[in-house]
């Protein structure tokens, strides 16, 4: 196929490669959420969201563990292109207060603690990625 042929297999290769990252960023990210979320009834964990437009889900079934949430996370992410933007949401009405500190159990939130990690979790990525 010569120099085109290189290029273009490269070229899908590199699209490849960048779609599965993020789609591992995101599902690292959620995971993270989800494991960081106060739990009570479980309510709460159960209700993280992804998706490439805004989810307006909610998720009335509890779950504790934080598994089924993940289990969807994982499967909204494997639908993910990278260069677009991604969503992940908790829509509950008090999402905002556990957020900013209402719950004993997770007082400096998910989010902003999340958001800190944001470059070791993508760093973490692409090193699983490399293996």
């Amino acid at each position: 196929m010569g120099f085109k042929g290189d290029v273009d297999r490269f070229v899908l290769k590199a699209k490849f490669r960048s779609d599965l990252l993020v789609r591992k960023v995101v599902l690292d990210v959620t995971s993270e959420l989800v494991k960081l979320s106060p739990v009570d009834t479980g309510m709460f964990r159960a209700n993280w969201f992804v998706g490439a437009s805004l989810p307006t889900d909610t998720s009335q079934i509890p779950d504790k563990t934080g598994a089924s949430s993940i289990a969807r996370a994982a499967s909204m992410a494997a639908m993910l292109k990278a260069g677009g933007t991604t969503w992940i949401v908790n829509n509950l009405a008090y999402a905002i207060p556990l957020e900013y500190g209402h719950s004993k159990q997770a007082p400096a939130g998910m989010v902003r603690i999340t958001v800190t990690r944001w470059q070791p979790i993508v760093d973490q990525a692409a090193r699983d990625l490399n293996d």
